[in-house]
């Protein structure tokens, strides 16, 4: 028989994982002046974490709030909160999942706005 997979848990569970909540922490990163560089070394320091127990992912989320996003506190803020909210192994993954939608998002409003903004100026 094989190992019952983890079931995610209540924060990484809920429908708006990828949607409200994605949009109030794109939102406050803008607020805050973080760029998409930023954004992006996160997804490619996260990817580490795939097949990590949550134990250490947890600690590795730290770690990278600590070290690497030191010099942008709403981001190293943001990664501690959500490694507090690790309690399953399925969340992870869904970790991983969620920021690579927060800097593809931020990347594609940031584009739609530049268009805009491109448009306004041709007028």
């Amino acid at each position: 028989m094989a190992p019952a997979k983890s079931q995610p848990s209540t924060p990484f569970a809920s429908r708006e994982l990828n949607g409200e909540v994605l949009l109030e922490e794109l939102t406050d990163l803008r607020n805050a002046q973080i760029h998409q560089k930023h954004l992006n070394d996160l997804v490619v320091g996260l990817r580490d974490l795939e097949g990590v127990r949550v134990s250490e992912a947890s600690q590795r989320l730290k770690q990278l709030a600590a070290n690497r996003f030191s010099g942008t506190p709403a981001l190293a803020s943001l990664l501690v909160r959500w490694a507090a909210k690790l309690k399953a192994e399925a969340d992870v993954p869904l970790l991983i999942a969620h920021f690579e939608r927060v800097a593809i998002t931020s990347a594609i409003v940031s584009a739609i706005r530049r268009a805009a903004d491109t448009l306004k100026g041709a007028r």
